[in-house]
């Protein structure tokens, strides 16, 4: 199978596009949440890959999650991910969902890798760089330590990674002299 992410991308979209157009009863992160819960368990796995199960007996399977939204909508978006054989990627999908939703909500998630864990200052240092560079977002900081970076930080959020790493430079450096 094509890469979660790549497959769970348009059906996060879609749970967008339904968000945004339902008046009321609209997809939160809770259904998200509930359903690769519950594909996470050894018995759903075995029920849903099995061959001899209908598409309508998956679904419904599924649809036994409890949601305040149009039913009839969650259970057409879940048939089309067990038709489509996409409900591995149910994870993915809720993960890309809640980032939109963030972002939907002028949150932006940045994970602040270094070497070694930032003290106070520096924290501070980077938080008010992060919120300038995300003007008119609430910048959600999380902090990661990687000691292989050497130096250094390695930024994350979303598609946009800045690597201003000791590693990620001397990376580069052998990159360009190989070519």
């Amino acid at each position: 199978m094509a890469d979660l992410i790549t497959v769970a991308r348009p059906y996060a979209e879609a749970l967008m596009g339904w968000r945004k157009r339902a008046a009321r009863n609209r997809p939160g992160r809770m259904h998200c949440r509930r359903l690769p819960a519950m594909i996470a368990d050894v018995q759903a796995q075995a029920f849903l890959t099995d061959p001899e199960r209908r598409d309508a007996e998956k679904v419904s399977l599924l649809s036994a999650v409890p949601v305040a939204v149009d039913v009839k909508a969650w259970k057409a978006f879940l048939a089309l991910l067990i038709h489509n054989d996409r409900w591995p990627a149910t994870a993915e999908i809720g993960t890309l969902f809640a980032d939109a939703m963030r972002r939907a909500e002028g949150v932006v998630d940045v994970l602040v890798t270094s070497a070694i864990a930032l003290d106070a200052g520096q924290k501070t240092a980077v938080q008010s760089a992060l919120e300038r560079r995300f003007a008119g977002h609430k910048v959600r900081f999380r902090e990661a330590v990687d000691a292989a970076l050497i130096g250094g930080l390695v930024i994350h959020t979303g598609d946009l990674t800045i690597d201003a790493s000791v590693r990620g430079q001397v990376q580069q450096l052998a990159r360009t002299l190989r070519s």
